[in-house]
């Protein structure tokens, strides 16, 4: 009898495993892909912040100046990610899937520092701001979470959590709520990502 149980259980361990290599791998660069514009997107809309969200208080030309490079640090990663996604489409290597990786740890380290380093006076501002980069970064980890790792890793990929992954509609949605918001009960419609 337990001989029978741990071949069932062998037998379930191999199909996950081999679910798991095939079918989330081409699943996640379709995700990856799908959602890529509209963060691209957001990243742009980081930069007319500044205009959009009339807070009455007046920014510092620092203060704007650090703004426009998150929106512009944000866009360059984003457009290399879109770019070194698309190069695994077309050759799907595990030389492709470690530039993809160091780009999202890239993009994880520069938008936090770049964030940080800002000092945005105005706390509305800040407060969204800082909802649309670690929107943007959320959604980029929960692909992270999806790309299929190496077969010498395949345990750990068994027990990896998977983060779940925004729709595209989805990721509109939350950064129209989260970053634009309303302003005195006013839709910020040129802060909102269509």
């Amino acid at each position: 009898m337990k001989s029978h149980c741990r071949s069932k259980l062998v037998l379930v361990t191999l199909v996950s495993i081999s679910l798991l290599g095939t079918g989330c791998s081409a699943q996640w660069i379709s995700v990856a892909l799908a959602d890529l514009p509209v963060l691209v997107q957001m990243a742009l809309n980081i930069g007319t912040l500044v205009t959009t969200l009339e807070t009455g208080k007046q920014l510092s030309s620092a203060e704007t100046g650090a703004i426009q490079n998150i929106s512009k640090e944000a866009g360059k990663d984003l457009a290399l990610l879109q770019v070194l996604y698309n190069q695994y489409k077309a050759n799907p290597t595990a030389t492709a899937i470690q530039k993809i990786q160091n780009a999202i740890t890239d993009l994880n380290q520069n938008l936090p520092a770049l964030l940080q380093a800002a000092h945005i006076s105005d706390p509305t501002l800040s407060t969204r701001i800082t909802a649309g980069v670690n929107l943007i970064l959320t959604t980029v980890n929960s692909f992270a979470s999806l790309i299929p790792q190496p077969a010498a890793s395949v345990h750990a990929q068994v027990t990896r959590q998977r983060l779940s992954v925004p729709a595209a509609a989805e990721l509109r949605k939350q950064w129209n709520e989260q970053v634009c918001g309303s302003n005195g009960g006013a839709s910020l419609a040129s802060c909102t990502v269509k």
